[in-house]
């Protein structure tokens, strides 16, 4: 038999480094990351931005889930809703990149129903995926995650739908657990999705 002096510290080490079960849901801080080091250039160009729909078909504020190794899960959580959580993450990304971002009614993604006063483009969408999955193994915390959105841009002059885009993002790694890295990484992938609108061509002359 092992000595108790070699058992006792291991499964404290390995307590420590995949994390422990808790209790409830469990709160995480999502928000939109700017790039490092951007330089962005004001731009007079005024954007809408409609409410996301959330197209998940799971609770409105649910982001994904962690599992322990005793078999415990716990839901990850966001204040509020996921659709909102998106929805402002939009407007954070258009602000810097040089841009106004205001809230418009919802919209309902066709040409007829555009909102178009005091805008010159209205962005909308639709979160097909935004999920976590947080599996604690021996010594750290496997992560996956996939951002899935659609995006459905609008020209308020043209009263018309003028981009429909896919952006996607996907991130796996191996972390030692902790809700903030649980929630920056999550940000992160969040982020380089939503940074896909800004790199589109048909949308960058629109945004100049």
């Amino acid at each position: 038999m092992l000595s108790r002096r070699f058992v006792l510290p291991a499964l404290i080490s390995v307590m420590f480094f995949t994390g422990c079960a808790e209790k409830g849901a469990i709160l995480l801080n999502i928000a939109y990351q700017p790039p490092e080091n951007k330089a962005v250039a004001s731009h007079k160009v005024t954007i809408g931005v409609s409410p996301f729909l959330d197209d998940r078909g799971i609770p409105a504020a649910v982001l994904g889930k962690r599992t322990v190794s005793s078999g415990l899960e716990n839901d990850l959580v966001t204040q509020g809703s996921v659709a909102e959580l998106v929805t402002t993450g939009v407007k954070d990304a258009v602000r810097v990149h040089g841009m106004v971002a205001k809230d418009v009614v919802a919209w309902n993604m066709t040409s007829d129903k555009l909102p178009a006063d005091g805008y010159d483009i209205v962005i909308g969408g639709e979160i097909k995926s935004l999920w976590l999955d947080s599996v604690s193994v021996p010594f750290r915390t496997r992560l996956k995650i996939l951002v899935q959105l659609k995006i459905v841009v609008g020209d308020a002059s043209e009263k018309k739908v003028i981009r429909i885009i896919d952006v996607n993002s996907k991130i796996e790694q191996d972390v030692f657990y902790s809700k903030e890295k649980l929630a920056s990484t999550l940000s992160e992938a969040l982020s380089v999705a939503l940074e896909q609108i800004f790199q589109d061509d048909v949308l960058k002359k629109k945004f100049s």
